[in-house]
């Protein structure tokens, strides 16, 4: 189930969890090729999933307090997530008090994090999913506020994400973001929760290593520094943000974002297989 937690969601880009993502593009390719190691069986997977649910709810207990007061759409949001993770009565009741404590002035976000690390190592595709939910909270009151954005970026590099990456994840959950807020349906809670199913996320492949050079234009024996400028290049051309301004369509939209995916797709497979 947590492979799955949110495929397209609130606003997270290319296939986010509860919001808009029509490509959770970044975060998706941050993970997306890696295969889960054997402790991800039965019991693994249960541990996993535990150490998943708390951290996620602290953590959004802790970016929904940084304007110092939790609204009650940080709530609904909460409980939306509770929803779609399919929690029964106690897990719910756990993931409320762990959302208490993440509010708390004293909480400690280290040792959150680390517990994270230590519970869903086996698991990276979660690391994703993880910022899928915490961009639905600092969405719950419509555009961030700066305390809430700087909160989340300030735990996104805790959790040892690339700042360009977060960067690119967040532009792309705007984006689909956007994209829905336009179409039609969107205030809907019916079309709403159909829109937020995990069952319809968008999964962007590149199937080789050489496809993925071919994605970014650069030959198999480019450098490290040569492949990382025309990924940026590339991102900045298609980027779905900078496109949305200008008024596109939709569809020119769901283009761009379909394209930013398989450029950050391309842009990781080289990068695990180069160790760079």
């Amino acid at each position: 189930m947590l492979g799955k937690l949110f495929g397209a969601a609130f606003g997270f880009m290319t296939g986010g969890p509860l919001g808009a993502l029509m490509g959770a593009a970044v975060g998706h390719a941050i993970d997306q090729n890696r295969q889960p190691s054997a402790d991800g069986e039965a019991g693994g997977q249960e541990s996993a999933q535990r150490a998943f649910n708390t951290a996620a709810f602290q953590l959004m207990g802790h970016i929904a307090k940084a304007d110092g007061r939790v609204s009650e759409r940080h709530i609904a949001a909460a409980r939306a997530i509770m929803d779609h993770l399919h929690l029964n009565a106690v897990q719910r009741r756990a993931a409320m008090d762990c959302f208490t404590e993440g509010k708390q002035s004293g909480f400690a976000i280290e040792v959150a994090i680390d517990a994270f690390q230590r519970g869903c190592r086996h698991h990276p595709a979660l690391l994703q999913h993880l910022l899928e939910l915490l961009l639905n909270i600092v969405y719950a009151n419509g555009d961030p506020s700066p305390l809430g954005y700087a909160r989340l970026a300030a735990v996104a590099e805790r959790l040892g994400i690339v700042r360009f990456q977060f960067e690119a994840l967040h532009t792309l959950f705007r984006a689909q973001r956007w994209a829905q807020q336009s179409g039609p349906g969107h205030a809907g809670s019916r079309e709403w929760r159909e829109r937020e199913s995990p069952h319809r996320r968008p999964v962007t492949a590149v199937n080789s290593l050489s496809e993925a050079y071919r994605v970014l234009g650069v030959s198999n024996d480019a450098g490290p520094d040569q492949i990382k400028l025309a990924y940026r290049r590339l991102i900045g051309k298609h980027h779905p943000d900078k496109l949305a301004a200008k008024g596109i369509s939709p569809t020119e939209l769901a283009r761009a974002t379909e394209k930013t995916r398989e450029l950050t797709a391309a842009y990781e497979r080289i990068r695990e297989a180069r160790g760079f």
